[in-house]
């Protein structure tokens, strides 16, 4: 009987192992595993990691130690559908490889949950590797940085039945001024794609009659209220999430000045294939009806309307350039010059990044909602609808200011959950932070009609390697807008 509300916790001094991420050691489970030719690597800690937790999260607790184990029996069956959602954020880096290496989820993390996914099932599975990048990322090169082209490859020759697919709907190319100059839009799910209703059951109808102002960043406004107002509350999600029996979440830990981390209830918000149905904010400074930044000033108000303004249209863009360049010398140098740029102790409040925040969570929880209780008919239904595990690849992440100036650190950790409420709490408190103080944690203790978590904070069992686990500090530095706003 698998427990919700345990989370397994292993740290270990490692690093990421190299192809075909091969066990350092035959397992008495996989004693009759034949169908793969392995070859042990001795140096591969991440694959025992992983086994270790499994056995912390007691995974067929009567069978551990034996050759009749099998952890993952309870999770999938044969003939399922079986989606593992990395996270495959950005192909580049100013300091690259190491640092591009944070940013992506390692395929080493993938190899031993697919190893028992097959030893569940007799091979009779079908698994999809898939996620949403960020719309200017290239694939190609996300793929060979996380080496999981070489991993999928390396399975099809095994005659496992897998794949692997970017199911953004868009993708858009950029000048050096980070200037959208070009979008194309492909439907990439072979299975097509769904509009999900949540009604009157989101998280956005206590704030829906200031639909008009809801936002999202180089989008017109009025794009995200089409789909968010008092008719319709709607996410626009991939055939292929929802077709799934098992969800395997396995988020890379990041930073992030919008929603302060992204773990794996702010992770699932990539389900949704197209962008412009997210309400990121309410436009204009804080008050009882926007959110978008604290007050006004100049400095504030160009990057936020103008510039943003400018950037839709392609005969503006020149002019853009030459206007971001003037903006930048100008107004952050001499009118406002304690806001230098790209001097992120002192950056500005704008497009929603920072603490007072109140939109992006309502989003975060409607999908993490969706995702549990959407049933194959597309339709939801009060009973949790699939099996959900969340993975954690925590051997390198980052801390400061995402996107394109995080710092990777080197905890060499993997955690391992059932639900994403109690993962992020526990995350959140290992770095010293508390977690009521971060919304999309907080509200989805806070159970409405659609149920994600039984349990209180206080009721979660910790397992790990490390006697005292609960006092581990990570000495976690946050994005500048979430600075004193955390303990």
């Amino acid at each position: 009987m698998i427990k919700e509300n345990i989370v397994s916790i292993i740290k270990w001094n490692t690093k990421y192992p190299i192809l075909p991420y091969n066990p350092n050691k035959i397992y008495g489970e996989f004693s009759d595993f034949n169908k793969i030719n392995l070859e042990l690597d001795e140096n591969n800690s991440v694959y025992e990691m992983v086994r270790d937790c499994f056995i912390k999260l007691e995974l067929d607790k009567t069978n551990i130690w034996t050759k009749a184990w099998n952890p993952l029996w309870e999770l999938v069956s044969k003939w399922e559908n079986v989606v593992i959602k990395p996270n495959l954020v950005y192909h580049n880096h100013p300091l690259w490889e190491e640092w591009i290496l944070s940013m992506i989820s390692n395929a080493s993390i993938i190899r031993p949950i697919i190893d028992y996914i097959l030893l569940a099932t007799d091979w009779d599975i079908k698994i999809t590797i898939c996620d949403v990048p960020l719309q200017s990322a290239n694939w190609e090169e996300i793929i060979k940085y996380s080496w999981l082209e070489e991993l999928v490859n390396f399975y099809k020759k095994n005659s496992v039945n897998i794949s692997l697919l970017d199911l953004r709907l868009e993708i858009s190319t950029q000048n050096k001024e980070w200037i959208i100059i070009s979008r194309e839009k492909i439907e990439r799910d072979p299975l097509w794609y769904t509009a999900v209703n949540i009604w009157e059951n989101s998280s956005l109808m206590p704030i829906i009659k200031y639909s008009k102002k809801f936002e999202i960043t180089d989008y017109w406004s009025g794009t995200v209220e089409k789909h968010h107002n008092k008719d319709i509350n709607e996410y626009l999600v991939p055939n292929t999430i929802l077709n799934s029996d098992l969800f395997i979440n396995i988020p890379k830990f990041k930073t992030h000045r919008k929603a302060w981390i992204t773990f794996w209830l702010k992770n699932i918000v990539w389900i949704n294939w197209d962008k412009s149905w997210l309400a990121h904010h309410r436009k204009w400074a804080k008050n009882e009806w926007w959110d978008e930044y604290d007050k006004f000033t100049i400095n504030s108000w160009l990057r936020t309307n103008m510039i943003w303004y400018l950037k839709q249209s392609k005969l503006w863009i020149v002019i853009t350039k030459v206007l971001y360049r003037v903006y930048r010398i100008i107004v952050l140098k001499w009118v406002e010059p304690k806001k230098v740029y790209m001097e992120w102790n002192n950056k500005p409040i704008t497009e929603w990044s920072w603490y007072w925040n109140d939109t992006i969570w309502r989003c975060i929880k409607d999908l993490n909602n969706i995702i549990f209780f959407t049933d194959k008919n597309w339709i939801l239904q009060k009973n949790k609808q699939r099996k959900y595990l969340l993975v954690w690849d925590w051997i390198m992440w980052w801390d400061k200011e995402w996107p394109m100036e995080q710092t990777p650190k080197y905890p060499w950790i993997i955690i391992w959950w059932f639900n994403p409420v109690y993962t992020d709490s526990v995350a959140a408190t290992i770095m010293w932070f508390d977690y009521k103080k971060i919304p999309q944690i907080k509200e989805c203790f806070n159970n409405n009609y659609y149920i994600l978590c039984n349990n209180t904070f206080e009721e979660i069992i910790w397992k790990s390697n490390l006697k005292d686990i609960k006092k581990l500090n990570l000495k976690f530095i946050p994005s500048v807008n979430w600075k004193k706003h955390l303990q």
